[in-house]
């Protein structure tokens, strides 16, 4: 054995010298990757890389007993040494060669971090050579760490049976608090499980944990640690009698951080959600899923308009909800259909342009389109409307003309700019369907392009990190911002007095219902759906989503509306053109107008007589003549089928007679009118040939094609 020890000294004189240890071997911990939210509280872990529960933390966070009774019980003069005790190293080596055998070890809490941080990460046999190593590394880390940090980690590295590693993780699952929180009889019984782990689990071994519990309470009141009292009330403590899970909050947000993040040899992630406002939007969703039908599910998202950050997220109603095969899928980043979506952004793009104004005239009609004449949702026209209206009552024929007017690629541009990166065909692909729900887009970019919106212009993309820096670029002008805001703002018995904005969506087929409102402080994003893309004929946008987007704002802390920008001015404009007045017309009313950028071209519509000359595509129908003919459907013309109509119906109407109208599609009889009246009838996706007889025997016929924008094709996968 004195050989032994001789032969180890003098290795260990060469061992010295070749053997290095940094810092970063030291304090590198693969640990889980935990999520902390803005307030820095806890809501998600998840299994680390070695499937352990393990979650470091610094020394300051772990209370006042934990650090404290480590070192007294494992290392009495940690503070003291330089990584190794040499009192009892001597002691030790003394017993060791007097007894001929190993009686007792000589570690430190310096050598016990270098054997868990290096020495069992390499896979190294417990060997007296490995054992010198250690000594080594422990006397040359203490001259580059502080006691602190050896002691933190220390205190991190630990086992507590099982896959449990760390102060924080034990504390969490034995107790159900944080480290800080526990008492100091629970510090006793952790500490204690140090000398061996699986020995001493209050879960499994009761009885052996209580005794070496109540004998490390002993050994601190023998060291005034404790006060007689503190030692009687930690012995009168109980075991825990169940293990707590720890938390796994915001499932689908957690993901969203990782697919942005991904977790390395550090993984806390101080993200940007409020778990109290998670609860909230969690709480009001399920409460909305129990309305709806098996299978419909729910997706919604919020922004703190301030920072850029997502402050809560649920990616998936059914998640944990029931066993649907797609309870996982977050839907909130599932391209879909937009419905009416993305229209305020046309129109915000037409005001920056100077091209139109709220009061600026346009006509609902189905004149002037060469053949494709989209119809609104209830299947009419409302002829001349204002801009504002138009937006406000999300009418199709109109944004067609804005999207037109301001230019296809233009807009489709502008799209991008605000964050929907799912568009990634050209303007001609899209075509006037662009505008109205003919392409895909996901909830994530509806919630980043509203809220780019409700920043009065600001882009600066969603963040789910506090720490992500996201500098904000100026990609629309305030004024315009907060003039579409003025046309969607609501403070009625529908918000319950709130004043916010909100444009809600449907798209073709009824897959999926949107909502989106926002005001100064918040941005609300919801999606109402089938996570497999069927339809359902309650997909409404304003009749399942908005009053959910509305009813979760309420939730919200409260803001104020936006003040006014400079720029925009209330101006006269002729109460029916829209248009700055002349001296010819009848009546002026105020509305709003982006000053130096607006048209200031004088209203057009009332001439030197009294007549009043409209443009062409203000007129609802064709000039009437004394021949019989089919007005309506448009000949030639493609018509976009409505989001709600399953039927397809085309509205069909003759002129030149005054008697009944016998209809026919591809030469089946389908239905009479009596003289101007209209008359509705389904036709399926394809050309058809639409003819009608009057009393006379006059016929007329035309040829018509029916599609659906959107519409995915048999066999087609949504995921």
């Amino acid at each position: 054995m004195r050989k032994i020890s001789l032969l180890i000294l003098l290795m260990g004189g060469l061992l010295w010298f070749s053997v290095d240890v940094s810092p970063e071997r030291v304090t590198t911990i693969y640990s889980s990757p935990a999520f902390y939210d803005t307030k820095g509280r806890l809501f998600h872990v998840r299994l680390s890389p070695s499937s352990e529960w393990h979650i470091p933390i610094p020394l300051e966070e772990m209370g006042k007993w934990l650090p404290l009774v480590a070192v007294n019980a494992e290392d009495a003069r940690f503070f003291r040494h330089v990584g190794i005790d040499a009192l009892s190293l001597l002691r030790a080596m003394f017993q060791d060669i007097s007894r001929g055998k190993v009686v007792s070890g000589a570690s430190t809490i310096t050598t016990q971090v270098i054997r868990l941080s290096i020495s069992e990460r390499e896979g190294r046999k417990r060997t007296p050579l490995t054992k010198l190593r250690e000594f080594i590394m422990a006397l040359k880390i203490e001259q580059k760490l502080t006691k602190s940090k050896i002691l933190e980690c220390y205190l991190n590295l630990a086992p507590f049976g099982g896959n449990i590693r760390g102060v924080q993780a034990a504390s969490l699952i034995y107790f159900g608090k944080t480290a800080s929180q526990i008492s100091p009889g629970e510090a006793c019984l952790l500490i204690g499980m140090l000398k061996g782990p699986a020995l001493y689990r209050p879960d499994t071994r009761p009885k052996s944990a209580l005794k070496r519990r109540n004998q490390i309470i002993s050994l601190m009141e023998r060291k005034k640690v404790f006060a007689h009292d503190e030692a009687s009330r930690a012995r009168l403590e109980e075991l825990p009698r169940r293990k707590f899970p720890l938390p796994s909050r915001a499932f689908h947000f957690t993901e969203l951080v990782l697919s942005k993040r991904l977790a390395g040899k550090s993984a806390r992630f101080d993200t940007t959600l409020d778990i109290e406002i998670q609860s909230k939007l969690e709480a009001v969703i399920q409460q909305a899923l129990k309305d709806l039908p098996s299978g419909v599910s729910i997706s919604a998202g919020i922004s703190d308009n301030e920072t850029g950050g997502i402050i809560a997220w649920c990616g998936n109603a059914l998640f944990g909800y029931n066993s649907s095969p797609y309870s996982w899928v977050d839907c909130g980043r599932a391209p879909r259909s937009p419905g009416s979506t993305l229209k305020p952004f046309a129109y915000l793009l037409a005001i920056e342009q100077g091209i139109l104004t709220p009061s600026t005239l346009l006509a609902d009609t189905s004149a002037a389109f060469s053949g494709r004449a989209p119809r609104n949702f209830d299947l009419t026209y409302r002829g001349a409307v204002t801009a504002r209206t138009a937006l406000h009552e999300s009418l199709n024929a109109p944004a067609v003309r804005v999207l037109r007017s301001s230019g296809k690629e233009r807009v489709l541009s502008f799209l991008r700019g605000a964050g929907f990166n799912h568009l990634t065909q050209s303007a001609e692909y899209y075509g006037d369907s662009l505008i109205l729900g003919g392409c895909e887009v996901t909830l994530l970019e509806e919630l980043e392009a509203y809220t780019f919106l409700a920043s009065m212009g600001l882009h600066r993309g969603l963040k789910v990190l506090k720490s992500d820096n996201m500098p904000g670029e100026n990609r629309a002008s305030s004024a315009g911002c907060w003039l579409v805001s003025d046309i969607l703002r609501y403070d009625d018995a529908f918000t319950g007095g709130l004043k916010l904005s909100l444009k809600t969506g449907t798209s073709y087929g009824l897959r999926d219902a949107w909502a989106c409102s926002w005001r100064k402080g918040y941005t609300v994003c919801v999606w109402t759906g089938r996570p497999d893309g069927a339809s359902w004929e309650g997909l409404i946008g304003a009749r399942v989503s908005a009053p959910l987007a509305v009813k979760i704002q309420r939730l919200l802390p409260s803001s104020t509306w936006y003040e006014r920008p400079e720029g925009v001015i209330l101006r006269r404009v002729c109460a029916l053109s829209g248009k700055p007045p002349t001296a010819m017309c009848p009546s002026v009313k105020l509305e709003w107008a982006v000053d130096g950028v607006s048209h200031t071209f004088p209203c057009d519509i009332h001439g030197l007589k009294s007549a009043i000359s409209m443009p062409r595509e203000f007129n609802t129908e064709t000039v009437k003549n004394s021949d019989f003919a089919i007005i309506s459907p448009i000949p030639g013309a493609s018509y976009f089928a409505a989001p709600f109509d399953s039927e397809r119906r085309i509205p069909m109407k003759a002129e030149g007679t005054r008697g009944k109208i016998w209809w026919y599609i591809d030469g089946e009889y389908m239905g009479v009118s009596e003289g101007g009246a209209t008359f509705f009838r389904g036709m399926s996706d394809g050309e058809h040939t639409v003819s009608a007889v009057d009393e006379n025997g006059r016929t007329s016929a035309v040829k018509v094609k029916v599609y659906t924008p959107g519409k995915r094709s048999a066999g087609e996968k949504l995921f």
